[in-house]
């Protein structure tokens, strides 16, 4: 099938950029960082919510860097070399191209999070187990043992990375048709701030603007009392895939009448 030899293509073509795997390893350094950090705050519990949200923020922009980065170049090297005409000349439809391309990368970014996630887990493992204390004589004396892990909030926060990659790489896969690479990088990143920005005012966005503020659950893995509900989940990865599938939808209404001859 034409659509999954595309998106197998795209994941290779990924995976062999520098840039992913460079990506990916700083992200892991700044999780490590993030448990160092952690050492120099008063309160042991403190600093493990610190790790804890610090991590899933970490995973959070990686993915928005690898698909705004990812999709924008894949999406702009086919049509500036004109490689999609070969590609059109086969039966491979316009929109299997869109798909294809945004399928592959977000295949890319859930490699990428489940390896930072595995990490993530691990290092709030072992804070929980050293209670942030060098000294291996005085772990029994810190009460590590009391120490409380939102594990449930923390995977489910993963998860939700893992839409907010979805509905940035659909985006930066529809700009990429009409805005040249440096332009649409720049676009994507605006329309990251500009969701947040417009989160903090009341007005939480939707069709145009993404609505990138329902991803952040910080109170939910900050605070015991506020546990992150299996219906706001839900409601979120729906409106995700509703995103993704509108984007992709006027993407591809934006794209029948390009020229790329």
């Amino acid at each position: 099938m034409a659509l999954i030899a595309l998106t197998r293509l795209t994941v290779a073509d990924s995976i062999r950029q520098p840039v992913t795997w460079l990506a990916t390893i700083l992200a892991l350094v700044l999780l490590v960082m993030s448990y160092l950090f952690g050492m120099f705050n008063f309160e042991t519990q403190d600093r493990l919510r610190m790790v804890a949200t610090a991590g899933v923020a970490v995973a959070m922009l990686n993915g928005l860097f690898l698909a705004v980065v990812g999709a924008s170049q894949s999406v702009y090297d086919e049509l500036a070399s004109r490689t999609a005409l070969t590609l059109f000349a086969k039966p491979l439809s316009r929109g299997s191209f869109l798909v294809g391309k945004a399928l592959g990368i977000w295949l890319v970014i859930v490699g990428a999070t489940l390896l930072i996630a595995a990490a993530h887990l691990g290092v709030l493992a072992y804070a929980q187990y050293t209670g942030f204390e060098d000294d291996p004589a005085r772990r029994d004396f810190v009460g590590h043992e009391d120490l409380w892990v939102p594990w449930r909030e923390v995977i489910l926060a993963h998860v939700l990375g893992l839409a907010h990659g979805a509905v940035m790489t659909c985006l930066a896969t529809v700009l990429a048709l009409r805005l040249p690479l440096v332009a649409n990088i720049l676009a994507c990143f605006a329309a990251f701030v500009v969701s947040h920005v417009a989160a903090g005012l009341g007005f939480m966005g939707g069709v145009a603007l993404p609505a990138l503020a329902l991803f952040q659950v910080d109170d939910s893995i900050q605070l015991p009392g506020h546990p992150l509900s299996l219906g706001y989940l839900g409601l979120t990865m729906l409106y995700s895939a509703m995103y993704c599938a509108g984007c992709l939808a006027i993407g591809l209404a934006l794209f029948k009448r390009q020229d790329i001859a």
